[in-house]
């Protein structure tokens, strides 16, 4: 397993040993980002200039499999679920889904009217939302089975946001820093805070993680040179670090190992069982430490992800397995935690499916491709279902008609069989036969082949009836999305409408009050001006 930390290069170092065991630069300033795929296959790069950059730990060297060839790109995220998609930010404030086997766009989500460049990136737990901070401070929530913005956060408390991302297992809590030194939690389903801890640092929160052992446990380093540990449910600081470095980035991996890249060029590693000092120090940068990065534990799979640079591979034809994919949606489960339920998305010996959540839903009828074999589109991967099923189907029948029909077997060509008169269910009757040698009739291969047949045939009716009700239930679950997504719009656009109507209502309560008081300072005028009248 490695370790990666960047400032002018990029360091691996053995996060067993802590030995320096590659280094790779080719661009001039300090880069801006890395990140790792989750299956711990590939690393993301950003540099100084916002170029994204697509890298591979080989054994003696760092290689680069790939440049992703947009204009003004400036951030960039991998999809939560394998390497295939990315999400990349511009400057101009665009958000597009990049798709790493075609080389090609393969989403492109509406721009914002106010046209910021987009700093931070990423992907909820469930890979159904898109979040998107941007220069001016707002963050932009793209639902990824509507493809439109569903949610701008805004935070009262600052307008300058330092570091964003998802919590890894809450879908909807998504966390915030800011310059000012706050930490946010924001639950992006009600729209409400969380968490919220104000001036925690005395300076700009510099980075911020979330614990992989303990949901509950969040840290943060800031340009105070402190790190604080939070307690999410209790709302709480339990811990606080003071270093003498001013801290930049912040990283944690499954064994409560803590990494802290530092203004000076040094990565301090703590153990957060023991945070009375660090057990290491590296000192492999002569510039600032922008990001820290643990690889992650790589995923066990039963049929191995085509890599990055076998893109032009052609999937053989034998190598394509029963059409029945299992299909998984959790986007219907209310709480935050839906009961894990572990299912193959692909069947043993076929490619891996898309790693886009639509794609598993079968909903995103633009993308649905298989995973590592971007060459099919998702009507063409239907029908190619659909004609190997009726293959399959008509195997099946071409299995039976041999087995119920044995005469067209190789083995009974030459064969004389007796009559039907003279015998009854292949046994003579009475003992009358006819002129042909029984000894020379073999018995048909059904009695022989009378299981394989059943559990055959069983088995292609099990895999047709799978296929109709998966089919069934993706057009059920494409309609009631529609209804659900229409019913919303329609909700947000009446509650505009009573907000508008409820402000108009303050407005004339206002003016009808202006009024009153104005006829009665006319009515004492009036009485001033009849006094002074009598008394003349």
């Amino acid at each position: 397993m490695y370790f990666a930390s960047v400032s002018s290069r990029l360091l691996l170092y053995d996060s067993n040993s802590w030995d320096l065991k590659k280094s790779y630069g080719c661009y001039d300033g300090v880069l801006r980002d890395i990140s790792w795929s989750d299956d711990g296959k590939y690393i993301l790069q950003v540099n100084s200039k916002g170029l994204v950059e697509i890298l591979s730990p080989a054994e003696h060297d760092v290689r680069s499999l790939q440049h992703i060839p947009l204009k003004d790109t400036w951030s960039a995220s991998f999809h939560r679920d394998g390497h295939r998609n990315i999400a990349i930010g511009t400057k101009s404030g665009n958000v597009v889904i990049w798709d790493t086997k075609n080389k090609t766009i393969i989403k492109t989500f509406p721009t914002p009217s106010q046209q910021y460049s987009v700093n931070y990136l990423s992907y909820n737990a469930k890979n159904t939302s898109l979040a998107a901070t941007t220069q001016n401070g707002d963050t932009v929530i793209y639902g990824l089975v509507s493809n439109i913005p569903v949610l701008t956060v805004k935070l009262s408390c600052s307008r300058s946001i330092s570091a964003m991302k998802f919590h890894h297992e809450s879908r909807s809590l998504l966390g915030l820093a800011t310059d000012e030194g706050h930490v946010v939690l924001r639950d992006i389903t009600t729209n409400k805070d969380k968490a919220f801890f104000e001036n925690v640092h005395a300076s700009p929160v510099s980075d911020f993680a979330f614990s992989l052992i303990n949901k509950d446990v969040l840290l943060s380093s800031g340009y105070d040179k402190i790190l604080h540990v939070y307690d999410i449910r209790l709302q709480n600081v339990v811990s606080t670090i003071r270093t003498s470095y001013t801290l930049t980035s912040l990283a944690i991996n499954s064994d409560n190992l803590v990494a802290l890249g530092t203004k000076t060029g040094l990565v301090l590693v703590y153990d957060l069982r023991d945070l009375t000092k660090p057990f290491n120090v590296l000192k492999g940068h002569e510039e600032e430490v922008r990001r820290v990065a643990f690889q992650p534990a790589r995923r066990k799979t039963l049929s191995a992800d085509i890599s990055l640079r076998e893109d032009n591979e052609v999937t053989s034809p034998q190598n394509v397995q029963s059409p029945v994919k299992t299909r998984t949606s959790d986007m219907f489960f209310v709480s935050d935690t839906p009961p894990k339920i572990n299912l193959d998305m692909s069947v043993q010996g076929a490619d891996n499916k898309a790693d886009s959540f639509l794609v598993m839903m079968g909903l995103d009828k633009s993308n649905f491709e298989l995973d590592d074999d971007g060459n099919k589109s998702a009507d063409h991967d239907r029908k190619s279902e659909r004609h190997e099923l009726k293959y399959r189907q008509l195997d099946s029948e071409k299995n039976i008609s041999k087995i119920s029909t044995p005469l067209n077997s190789k083995a009974a060509e030459n064969l004389g069989f007796p009559s039907p008169i003279g015998i009854t269910n292949g046994v003579p009757d009475d003992g009358c036969c006819s002129n042909i040698n029984l000894l020379n009739v073999k018995q048909p291969s059904c009695t022989m082949q009378g299981n394989n047949f059943d559990t055959k045939t069983v088995e292609e009716l099990k895999d047709f009836v799978k296929l109709t009700l998966s089919d069934v239930a993706d057009d059920n679950r494409n309609y009631f999305l529609h209804i659900m997504m229409a019913l919303t719009k329609q909700k947000l656009f009446l509650e505009k409408q009573l907000s508008n109507m409820n402000e108009q209502i303050q407005n004339l309560v206002h003016n009808q009050n202006a009024l009153v008081d104005i006829n009665r300072k006319l009515a004492l005028e009036v009485d001033l001006l009849k006094a002074r009248q009598n008394s003349l």
